[in-house]
């Protein structure tokens, strides 16, 4: 118990700490003393900061999968994912600045998966749709790669603004297109297998 309060502890004065200034400002000595704890301690729980940055980001993307609500929308799924950046704007630009951008795309691909693949299950399991898992994860991927690209040029753009607004026009542009791909998924093979002997007739 103690342990894990420590660990809150760190982690919730970093974030402070990462609201004021930048990643690499931050020094081991002076976390500690905002916690009101000696180095050692710190290294008990952490290599260093890029470690506590990457347990940080990973609570966060379990928060994501753990919270998810079968009642939420796509668009509302992927703005409670990325509730983390806008409660700490300063902190989440100045993390994403200082690490490599391999783990900025890994994190944004990892929480939008979650996002769009609770969120198509969840689409065949209410409308009873029989979508083959192939063409899911083929509309999971498309999307999942989609919001990446905007989720990023926000994030390369300085976080100006908030993405609500983005998010919900681009939900009402192509409102009901997961549901009409996943129902088109029932009968495409046997439309392409009909299509083919056709074609076959055609040039026999």
């Amino acid at each position: 118990m103690a342990r894990q309060y420590t660990k809150e502890l760190i982690k919730r004065e970093f974030l402070k700490m990462l609201e004021e200034k930048s990643l690499k400002s931050i020094t081991i000595a002076r976390l500690a003393e905002r916690c009101e704890i000696n180095r050692n301690t710190f290294y008990y729980h952490y290599d260093d900061v890029y470690m506590l940055v990457k347990e940080i980001l990973q609570d966060e993307l379990e928060k994501v999968d753990k919270e998810f609500n079968e009642t939420y929308s796509w668009e509302e799924g992927l703005l409670h994912a990325v509730s983390f950046f806008l409660e700490h704007r300063k902190a989440a630009q100045n993390i994403f600045r200082s690490i490599d951008k391999k783990d900025t795309d890994a994190y944004l691909y990892k929480a939008c998966k979650v996002v769009m693949s609770k969120y198509v299950e969840n689409q065949c399991r209410a409308n009873h749709i029989e979508a083959k898992a192939e063409d899911k994860n083929l509309i999971i991927d498309f999307y999942v790669f989609a919001l990446i690209g905007l989720l990023d040029k926000w994030i390369q753009d300085g976080m100006n603004g908030s993405p609500k607004a983005l998010i919900y026009r681009l939900g009402k542009l192509f409102q009901g297109s997961i549901e009409r791909s996943l129902r088109t998924s029932q009968q495409l093979d046997e439309d392409l297998e009909l299509r083919d002997k056709m074609e076959d007739r055609a040039e026999g």
